[in-house]
């Protein structure tokens, strides 16, 4: 099967350079055949390996336009455009020059093909570097492939051909009657995958990958509808991670900022690669690596989302979105950009939408929801569990989202490459992460802004007390009622203290001018006062000096000293 080369894309004004890496591959005019169709279209085959098809968002001049333009030419007809006529019509008269042309460059990363196509009209096409978004089939090639798959012609008891409405009716009853028969528990994004762990994945996997028990079967009886479904699920979730919650672990890490706690230092203080983004690189087209943009070309064989989705399906992936941010972002901050064996692990448990497969309901979930929920799980499973951390992570996916598709792009990218190298979690790539990739490029700038925007916010009024909706008291854990319980046992602990210091025993040294020693005064529990001198009148420490070192005086000396009780 051909596999998709490294390329790049350069624009000019007036014409589009793509460069294509075929390292080892024998180049002649024979072996690579280089099509262009409808201006957009771009096929390039270069036997046996690779394979490069590309949608563009706007005409190139083919080989059809400059036939056209020749044959008008020849019979006297100016090709220039009137008033009135399409935009994509040939406007001026075109050459052989015009045609698509391939340069070859043998030394360049073991061979480099580079395709020189000139623009029907002159200016700057955006968002070349969504190399996925340009991967996309057009609406031409989706309806001629679904067309395709039409091998059966549905009739009616009079022989007579079914509408596409009726059709769609007759589907619905059917599929209505599978779903009697047995209930499928859907999940991944845009709910596109079922019995994935049942019937596919090795066994276990579901258990290693999920803290969501039996993913592929139904919490209820089965017969319930696929929202109430949904709900049993979100409440196991919740009595699970409150069953989870430690308390005390909690209190450990309450003033973890004061404690000198490394990590959680570092963490605070790291800057991450989205806050050091400037805003000409985000408006430019040189913001992905060379290996992110190979991904990005690699992942749209792997992905397939549907098209004309519905505003609640746009809402609900990019709730998702959020809290998967949330958890990368954790991750991110707390291995310092550098992750580790257990940042998939990190990732997933953080994420409501890995765990358990959530799938959220707007406008019955909310963004608020969402980063509440978040926030509540990074306060029971992970190493740091401040809630001053996970407020720090809550600006991060603010900030993430605010600087729009490509930064969040990048984001992805990175967690794709940590689910891909962990044994238990890369399912995940093929569940929620690639789909997301690919579909984040069709989305609109704006779309991606406005939950930014929103996010902010709620970050501000939580700032500001005055609409805390992301406060302690929406976790529903009962952390101020925590707080206070261990506040007041610790003011009566150092009151405790404090009184025991007081009662117990005291030394106090009173001169004796009659002997002229010292006695040693102490007051016992009772409120008796003793004293302890020598015989001679002497102070002990004096006959201690005298006698160190002089075998068996010390002995003696320790004899000497009596007890008497003050009768006063």
């Amino acid at each position: 099967m051909p596999i998709t080369p490294r390329y790049s894309l350069i624009q000019t004004p007036t014409h589009l350079h793509i460069e294509v890496s075929i390292p080892h591959v024998r180049v002649s005019t024979s072996t690579i055949d280089l099509r262009v169709v409808d201006g957009t279209e771009v096929n390039l085959y270069a036997p046996p390996t690779y394979l490069l098809r590309l949608t563009l968002p706007d005409r190139v001049i083919d080989e059809d336009a400059v036939e056209d333009s020749l044959s008008c030419s020849a019979i006297g007809f100016s090709p220039i455009q009137e008033e009135g006529t399409q935009s994509n019509e040939v406007q001026r008269l075109l050459t052989k020059e015009d045609l698509p042309k391939l340069q070859y460059n043998p030394e360049k990363n073991h061979g480099t093909l580079v395709v020189i196509l000139r623009k029907e009209e002159e200016g700057i096409w955006p968002d070349l570097d969504l190399l996925g978004r340009l991967q996309q089939p057009t609406q031409k090639m989706q309806m001629k492939t679904a067309s395709k798959k039409l091998l059966v012609q549905e009739i009616d008891e009079n022989g007579e051909e079914l509408k596409n409405n009726e059709i769609n009716e007759a589907n619905h009853e059917v599929m209505e009657e599978c779903m009697s028969v047995q209930k499928t528990i859907s999940y991944g994004l845009f709910k596109k995958y079922s019995n994935v762990f049942r019937d596919y994945a090795r066994a276990g996997l579901a258990n290693e990958m999920l803290e969501c028990p039996n993913p592929d079967e139904a919490i209820g009886n089965g017969e319930e509808s696929t929202e109430l479904e949904e709900q049993y699920r979100r409440e196991l979730r919740r009595q699970t991670e409150n069953e989870k919650f430690d308390a005390g672990r909690y209190l450990n890490d309450l003033d973890i900022a004061n404690e000198g706690d490394m990590i959680f230092d570092s963490a605070i203080m790291m800057k991450p690669h989205w806050m050091k983004i400037s805003k000409s690189e985000l408006s430019g087209e040189s913001f992905f690596t060379s290996d992110e943009s190979h991904l990005l070309a690699e992942l749209p064989r792997q992905t397939n989302f549907p098209t004309n989705l519905s505003a609640e399906q746009k809402k609900s992936a990019l709730l998702c979105l959020l809290d998967i941010l949330f958890a990368y972002a954790y991750d991110h901050r707390t291995t310092d950009g550098d992750p580790t064996v257990e940042s998939s692990w990190t990732v997933m448990i953080l994420s409501p939408t890995l765990s358990w497969l959530e799938c959220y309901n707007p406008p019955y979930d909310t963004i608020a929801d969402v980063i509440c929920w978040s926030i509540r799980r990074s306060l029971i499973y992970p190493y740091l569990r401040s809630y001053e951390l996970a407020k720090r992570i809550a600006e991060d996916v603010c900030e993430i989202m605010r600087r729009g598709r490509r930064t969040v792009i990048r984001c992805l990218l990175q967690m794709h490459k940590i689910m891909e190298k962990s044994e238990s979690h890369y399912l995940f790539n093929k569940l929620y992460i690639d789909p997301l990739i690919g579909w984040i490029q069709q989305c609109d700038e704006d779309e991606v802004h406005q939950v930014g925007d929103e996010l902010e916010r709620l970050l501000r009024a939580n700032a500001s007390n005055s609409a805390d909706a992301l406060g302690k008291q929406h976790l529903d854990l009962d952390l101020e009622d925590i707080e206070r319980r261990f506040f007041e046992s610790d003011d009566e602990t150092g009151t405790c203290s404090s009184d025991d210091e007081d009662s117990s025993s005291t030394v106090d040294y009173e001169s004796d001018d009659e002997s002229g020693g010292d006695t040693e005064i102490t007051t016992d529990e009772e409120g008796q006062t003793k004293r302890f001198t020598n015989e001679d009148g002497r102070q002990s420490s004096a006959l201690l000096d005298e006698n160190i070192g002089q075998e068996g005086n010390l002995i003696h000396v320790m004899q000497n000293l009596t007890v008497h009780k003050d009768d006063s």
